[in-house]
């Protein structure tokens, strides 16, 4: 395998969220931090520009807003902010993929370093509130060593691809919504009309919410770790899991799946890459279908409760909805009974998806298939190696 082959496959399990099957030493750790860098440049700007506009009294503010022309631009600059690191971030991985198969824009990618480290500091000097101008330099290099130190562990390659499948999950709203949300519902809708719920989710502050949204959270996470775990020794097991034909049909491993490439144990990194991977992709997945809760549970709430039916149970006029600060059109409570809902229906969704069957087959089995693609591409890319470069006891990635 020559070395552009062998780069083209390295990437290949890159774009997996894979870092860890790759052998050798991280190469062009400059280029693959471009995309970090121009993320952190548009997000920093963009933030530093919002509060720049936003940073009034209550009053002068609420003044500003009425008037078209600021409003119309605070609302212009929100978006790009929302918008526009993730854009260039996207733009920038694009050229990084090309770069490093070509080897080439380690000059580029020193310029855009140097530019990372100097343009915000100076910005925050010359503009009040007047920062430090070798503090700046101090955090914006502590950054840039944050980045080449992730990027090093491939720490690039998964998010990258963590971003990628949430993407992919969006598109898989109508499987949610058609097949998992119904069955939540029922186990969730007569909790919703219980007093007591309300009365609890009432009388906590939207930050003690959040903490038991966390709360629910973490568990959730345990059990995925715990549980994925014992799913990645499966796949390397005797009972593991037969890819699907033909998905190697395409990528640099096709003129090797029918060889039958030996297989090679897997390394404590790779395992856990595995894991990480499988945990990720269900968090995901869980995330979206707890969002479509929330969503669902306001609507319906706004449909079917009124006023004086949240009075009689909360005992206080219901109080205005606010959402990430913002004032949305639905009752405090209405959120926080929501909110607590959702984040029940997520830890239940997580630990359903690995466990039960019906979720299990809709779910998890596509994902596990999908791994196991990996893994045969993987013991096809060893085979091609050195045999000290494949041996598990080494313990070294690329990023």
């Amino acid at each position: 395998m020559d070395r552009h082959d062998r780069d083209v496959a390295e990437q290949w399990f890159r774009r997996r969220g894979l870092p860890a099957v790759v052998r050798g030493k991280p190469a062009q750790l400059l280029v693959r931090i471009v995309p970090g860098e121009v993320f952190l440049l548009l997000f920093l700007g963009f933030a530093a520009g919002l509060a720049a506009i936003l940073d009034r009294n209550e009053e002068e503010l609420d003044r500003l807003m009425h008037g078209g022309a600021f409003a119309l631009f605070a609302l212009g600059m929100l978006v790009c902010f929302a918008v526009l690191p993730p854009l260039g971030a996207w733009l920038a991985a694009k050229w990084v993929r090309v770069r490093v198969l070509d080897r080439r824009g380690t000059a580029t990618a020193a310029v855009v370093a140097a530019f990372f480290v100097v343009v915000n500091p100076v910005v925050d000097w010359l503009t009040p509130p007047y920062y430090s101008l070798p503090g700046g330099f101090a955090v914006q290099v502590g950054l840039l060593v944050v980045l080449l130190v992730a990027a090093f562990f491939g720490g690039g390659s998964i998010l990258g691809w963590a971003l990628r499948a949430a993407f992919r999950q969006l598109g898989r709203l109508g499987d949610l919504t058609s097949r998992a949300l119904p069955l939540l519902l029922l186990f969730t809708v007569f909790g919703f009309f219980t007093t007591e719920l309300w009365q609890v989710a009432a009388e906590l502050s939207r930050h003690q919410m959040w903490l038991v949204v966390g709360l629910f959270s973490v568990i959730a996470i345990l059990f995925l770790m715990s549980t994925l775990s014992d799913e990645v020794h499966s796949l390397t097991g005797t009972d593991a899991v037969e890819p699907e034909p033909g998905k190697l049909v395409g990528t640099p491993f096709a003129d090797g799946a029918a060889s039958g490439a030996p297989t090679v144990p897997l390394r404590k990194l790779e395992r856990w890459n595995l894991v990480l991977v499988l945990v990720l992709t269900q968090i995901l997945q869980t995330l979206v279908l707890s969002v479509l809760t929330f969503v669902f549970f306001v609507v319906f709430g706004m449909i079917t409760i009124k006023d004086s039916v949240i009075k009689a149970w909360v005992t206080h006029d219901p109080t205005t909805g606010k959402l990430f600060g913002f004032e949305v059109p639905a009752p405090n409570e209405l959120l926080q009974v929501s909110l607590f809902i959702a984040a029940f229906s997520a830890l239940y969704f997580a630990a359903a998806a690995v466990t039960d069957s019906n979720y299990r087959r809709s779910f998890f089995d596509p994902l596990v298939r999908h791994m196991a693609t990996s893994l045969l591409a993987r013991d096809v890319y060893l085979s091609r190696l050195p045999r000290k470069q494949r041996d598990p006891e080494v313990d070294e990635i690329s990023a």
